[in-house]
């Protein structure tokens, strides 16, 4: 990076080129530590067991300092880039500076609104994406580089197979969707106002789209159990449903995986 000022391009290469110095790479070992460290209290802080007066005098102390911490290292490095116009706005605008400030500005919104607006900005997490700028570490590590670009070039290469099966798998998700609504919806009751089960109680499967739902999940494989077939002719068309799920499945791995050995021989 061609910096002029001095005291700029050295700030730059201490927060920015874990390689360029061994007090570089630490500074970058301390603020990963960091960064990991403030998810766990994210995580643990919401366990009602850990929460009391006492304890979230605690968590409010720990998190000032976690985001004191991260302010400073965010206009340090806000710092280093304003050695030119490009440079700087090159900078704001990038992904990680933006995760980096939306993940701290809250704590100051919620300082200055004297309330918890954890449920207007939950954003705090967002620092573990922060992370991603580990890779600058492993920069020269040949095998990490060539594991990612060879993940990306796989995905490029399957991406009209993916869209193919994508269509397909909508296609189908509309499909078994319209049949269970006319297997499964009952018959309309004046009184509720709705579609009734052979029971008298409200049809799950009372719309096309809410059929969706069910079909999902069973394609998935994934099977909450919230919604259930109970005809003959429900129960027959599920069957393929779930058996589309088990290829749904294999195949995305299937041409991803096959594309991945193709180019990391090729390279």
């Amino acid at each position: 990076m061609d910096i002029d000022n001095g005291l700029k391009r050295a700030l730059y290469q201490l927060l920015e080129e874990p390689s360029s110095s061994r007090p570089a790479f630490w500074t970058n070992i301390i603020i990963s530590f960091l960064i990991v460290a403030s998810a766990v209290m994210t995580t643990i802080e919401t366990i009602p067991a850990f929460r009391s007066a006492e304890s979230n005098r605690v968590w409010f102390h720990l998190e000032s300092t976690m985001v004191a911490l991260f302010t400073l290292e965010y206009l340090l490095r806000l710092f280093a880039h304003s050695d030119s116009l490009t440079m700087l706005k090159k900078f704001v605008f990038a992904p990680i500076s933006i995760i980096d400030f939306i993940s701290i500005v809250p704590f100051y919104i919620e300082l200055i609104a004297q309330r918890d607006t954890t449920y207007e900005f939950r954003f705090t997490i967002l620092r573990l994406f922060r992370l991603l700028r580990l890779f600058k570490t492993y920069k020269y590590s040949n095998t990490i580089i060539m594991t990612i670009e060879v993940m990306v070039v796989a995905l490029r290469r399957s991406g009209d197979a993916l869209s193919a099966l994508f269509f397909f798998l909508v296609t189908c998700v509309v499909l078994f969707s319209t049949l269970l609504y006319f297997a499964e919806r009952g018959t309309w009751d004046e009184t509720l106002q709705a579609f009734v089960d052979p029971q008298g109680n409200p049809s799950d499967f009372d719309s096309i789209p809410a059929a969706f739902w069910f079909v999902l999940v069973t394609i998935t494989t994934t099977g909450y159990g919230d919604m259930v077939p109970t005809t003959f002719i429900g129960k027959l068309v599920t069957f393929p449903a779930m058996m589309f799920g088990v290829l749904l499945i294999a195949l995305p791995s299937i041409i991803v995986g096959r594309n991945f050995t193709i180019v990391w021989e090729a390279m």
